[in-house]
């Protein structure tokens, strides 16, 4: 996941309020700041205590995680749950254990994720989840404790050689509910992934029909995220900024009437987030009592809150493409990565695309790439009929993407000197002697 600034220093009315393109962690500071999810904190902290096992789902990238760690976690420890942990039943394998000595793959997950190093890997990987947790009983003083398991969607996306363990692992669920009248599970996925699920139904208490759906935020909860924090730090926004960011953060590309553009009905929280700190951090130098009109329009150039809002998302974009680039060294070049958004996510008539993913490739681009993007909020994916289809997170995103790229290409000589010759195939512009030493080299 790609985090915010390191240098996130003060501006006059203390520190940068806002988390950028990362989520919510389970700390008083970060707790305090988080706004516009109340109402779907408490719907959830309410549905897990009247129910032992329960579905949480939502988009990706409409923050399932900050939620969690700023709501549900404080809401259940205040309760008197003890937190087994927030495990997964993906993920690699540790040094020295084979997958075929491995018992259940997505138990043996799960067990290492809850059980911190406390057991020799060889002995977990034989171990099922309901005996781990009935040789580690809970304390008799606090005898409620709750077992969440993340990105759960990676029961069938992970693992396809271990698919007949799937059935075996929900019944470990099961019998682990039954064995101990004290433990709750949540499980937590992607919206995209319910379906998957449905042949495992039958094999855990309620049929998995105790559910829980968050969307994406609505306009008055963004508005909500965007000034509160700044308000709770000593520089709130003046009246009718912040609902002219949160207006141009759900702008529908290519969706214009006569006199205005067409606004969604819902918000990304990962690019408010990215938006409101690097506002917050441009701005800490700036004398003032309050983030004014002028204050934003001043940072854009004169151009106006629009084109700060692309600048700061430009910005979310180079950092992510950076990230990936460096989290898959030599699997893909910059050229081909940035080519793939403008030629391939984004249409000719500057919509986004959306692009059928096969088993190893999307749209030409290797899946371990698309991934990666999808981890660090600039992409989605949803299962429809027929596969899983790929696309840019937000309409709001093509048009900074866009530019990014064209810049970016403009500082590229060698790039620009081959669509010339594209263009021309003029011998006099091709390269010779010093000029191609240096251009090979």
């Amino acid at each position: 996941m790609t985090h915010a600034p390191d240098d996130q220093s003060t501006m006059p009315g203390g520190d940068n309020p806002y988390v950028g393109p990362r989520n919510f962690e389970d700390n008083e500071r970060e707790r305090r700041l988080f706004f516009g999810r109340d109402r779907e904190g408490a719907d959830l902290l309410s549905l897990v205590l009247a129910e032992r096992l329960v579905l949480f789902y939502a988009p990706s990238g409409a923050g399932k995680s900050s939620l969690l760690n700023a709501r549900l976690f404080p809401g259940l420890r205040s309760e008197g749950f003890t937190i087994l942990g927030r495990a997964r039943a993906g993920g690699q394998l540790p040094d020295g254990i084979a997958l075929e000595n491995v018992a259940n793959v997505y138990a043996f997950n799960v067990l290492r994720d809850i059980d911190r190093g406390q057991t020799p890997f060889a002995e977990l990987a034989a171990q099922r989840l309901p005996d781990y947790l009935a040789a580690h009983p809970a304390d008799a003083d606090h005898p409620d404790r709750i077992l969440v398991i993340d990105q759960f969607e990676e029961i069938v996306t992970t693992y396809p050689s271990q698919w007949e363990k799937r059935e075996e692992f929900f019944r470990q669920i099961n019998q682990a509910l039954s064995d101990d009248p004290h433990l709750w599970i949540v499980l937590i996925l992607r919206e995209d992934y319910i379906a998957e699920l449905d042949p495992y139904a039958r094999l855990v208490p309620g049929r998995l029909r105790v559910r829980y759906r968050m969307q994406y935020m609505g306009y008055q909860a963004a508005l909500e995220a965007v000034k509160q924090p700044a308000a709770l730090e000593g520089r709130p926004f003046d009246d009718g900024v912040a609902e002219t960011l949160v207006n141009n953060l759900r702008q529908m590309a290519g969706q214009q009437t006569d006199s205005e553009q067409a606004l969604g009905e819902y918000i990304e929280p990962v690019q408010l987030q990215v938006v409101c700190l690097q506002l917050w951090e441009n701005l800490r130098d700036q004398p003032g009592a309050s983030i004014t009109l002028a204050d934003v329009e001043n940072l854009a150039r004169g151009a106006g809150l629009g084109e700060f809002v692309n600048h700061a998302l430009a910005g979310f974009y180079e950092q992510v493409i950076a990230g990936v680039l460096a989290a898959q060294p030599g699997a893909i070049s910059e050229r081909e990565l940035r080519d793939w958004f403008s030629n391939v996510l984004i249409t000719r008539d500057g919509t986004r695309n959306l692009i059928y993913q096969s088993e190893t490739e999307t749209g030409g681009m290797p899946n371990a790439i698309v991934l990666e993007l999808e981890r660090r909020f600039l992409l989605r994916a949803e299962t429809r009929t027929g596969g899983r289809w790929v696309e840019l997170v937000h309409d709001r995103l093509v048009r900074p993407i866009q530019t990014a790229n064209q810049q970016w290409r403009g500082q590229q000589p060698l790039i620009m000197a081959a669509e010339m010759w594209t263009t021309t195939r003029d011998p006099a512009q091709l390269l010779a002697g010093a000029q191609l030493a240096e251009a090979q080299a």
